[in-house]
């Protein structure tokens, strides 16, 4: 009997075990909260940017916390007539989880051709030289406020669009959405950040 009783009180204690991990995963999910925005360069640090080639870039500060079982996904996505053709430097599998004033970065080179695509994020950097045969463009950031992320919701931060014609109209959008217009652009870069579910195959 005194062996049943003890049986019963493991049995008990490991299901109690289990429900609080569950509720602290819970609370961890629930408290979490990621958010973006944009971040203003000095003079001096723009002159500093200046001098390493890269005539347009945006810089971003990103902040919150991110439950271990999600994941941060950095792309740009190219944009012909209005299309979606594919995905450019896509990057995955967030090392950090906490973030505090972590910058993140979408730049594009187009003095030279051809073009050269900069992704700043939290772990490093990532380039890819793009040949595009657009002859003039526009750059525009896309938050004009403080964003807070949505899980599966994509953030678009920033829009280079290009053309071969004389005139381009640029494209706003105020929370990092898929912004207005794009379907009239020849060429068009779109830098996006997703909070999304961590891929099991990657880790």
């Amino acid at each position: 009997m005194q062996g049943f009783i003890r049986y019963c009180s493991i049995v008990i204690l490991i299901l109690l075990l289990s429900g609080c991990a569950g509720v602290e995963k819970d609370k961890t999910s629930l408290n979490a909260k990621l958010t973006i925005e944009s971040y203003n360069m000095s003079e001096k640090e723009s002159l500093l940017i200046s001098k390493t080639g890269v005539e347009n870039i945006k810089f971003f500060k990103l902040n919150g916390i991110l439950p271990e079982e999600d994941d941060l996904q950095f792309s740009v996505e190219v944009y012909k007539k209005g299309k979606l053709k594919e995905e450019l430097l896509k990057s995955w599998g967030a090392i950090e989880k906490n973030y505090q004033d972590s910058f993140i970065s979408f730049g594009v080179s187009d003095s030279n051709r051809p073009l050269k695509l900069l992704s700043g994020i939290p772990s490093g950097i990532a380039s890819k030289t793009y040949s595009s045969g657009m002859t003039s463009s526009s750059f525009s950031n896309l938050i004009s406020e403080n964003v807070t992320l949505t899980k599966n919701k994509p953030v678009y931060l920033v829009a280079w669009l290009g053309t071969t014609k004389n005139e381009l109209r640029s494209v706003r959008s105020k929370n990092g959405e898929l912004p207005a217009g794009i379907e009239e652009a020849e060429l068009a870069f779109l830098y996006k950040v997703l909070w999304t579910d961590k891929d099991k195959n990657l880790h």
